[in-house]
């Protein structure tokens, strides 16, 4: 979910991945005026889209290991180039989750602004 600040014209003049003060409400990806303002700024729109894109590949991961760990698919049965891949992702994300917990998708401490 986006998070905007508006103008006094009620349009959107900034966004943000959750609300940075009482005056930020949420929107939804269908409301003109973001859709609008992340036309006007086209490097928003690709930060926005890349972070999801990076939730989403956490998400798919999981799945997969669900679905390994319930025996519907076999490990074995990717192209070893995935399987690579899939292992050097789990080794990383392995690494970092002796430094922090890297599988939550909503982060407390992000103070980022899009």
């Amino acid at each position: 979910m986006l998070y905007v600040l508006r103008d006094d014209n009620h349009q959107v003049c900034a966004v943000s991945d959750k609300p940075l003060s009482n005056e930020w409400e949420q929107a939804a990806m269908d409301d003109e005026s973001l859709k609008l303002f992340l036309q006007n700024n086209p490097q928003i729109s690709t930060g926005i889209m890349e972070s999801s894109d990076a939730d989403f590949i956490r998400v798919l991961e999981d799945v997969i290991d669900l679905l390994i760990d319930k025996q519907i698919i076999q490990f074995t049965e990717f192209p070893d180039v995935v399987q690579a891949k899939l292992l050097n992702r789990r080794r990383y994300r392995e690494s970092l989750r002796s430094n922090t917990d890297t599988t939550r998708l909503l982060e407390d401490g992000d103070d980022g602004i899009f």
